[in-house]
């Protein structure tokens, strides 16, 4: 930070303030795996304190970093997904539709030096709905083109 601001030509507290309002500015190294556990209203709604708890089952603490550098535990505030509530953001990747159960299969397989798949963890095309889209269904089998139909 002290050699941004210098950069910058700014008081060093600027740029700090700045670095410590976003949670993409780490202000200590994180762990291989940085697990970021949304905590806004729509995933809370359906669970993360779920995904939070199994995280302490594998010995995270929120703010820590595990012994073995493994891990970094994170609570963030909205990753995008709300649709898909709860997630996490680990690395580049989102997993979605988490339950405890399967938020300790994707930290087990972490573990194990494996990729879990990310997305949604459940039977879901992307965002659309549980039981499947619900509009332009065409587009669900094949690369169905509609702009003829919208002349």
């Amino acid at each position: 930070m002290e050699y941004v601001a210098k950069y910058l030509d700014m008081p060093y507290i600027r740029a700090l303030e700045v670095s410590t309002f976003y949670t993409m500015f780490n202000q200590a190294p994180v762990g291989r795996y940085h697990v970021q556990v949304c905590g806004t209203t729509p995933c809370m709604l359906r669970g993360s304190e779920d995904l939070f708890d199994a995280c302490y089952a594998k010995g995270l603490k929120k703010g820590g970093t595990s012994p073995d550098g493994l891990f970094t535990l994170a609570e963030v505030e909205c990753l995008g997904a709300c649709a898909n509530a709860p997630m996490v953001q680990i690395n580049d990747d989102n997993y979605e539709d988490l339950t405890s159960e399967t938020m300790t299969s994707v930290l087990e397989a972490l573990q194990r030096g494996q990729t879990p798949k990310p997305g949604p963890q459940i039977e879901r095309q992307t965002s659309a709905p549980e039981s499947g889209p619900t509009t332009l269904v065409e587009m669900v089998s094949e690369n169905y083109d509609y702009r003829e139909q919208w002349k």
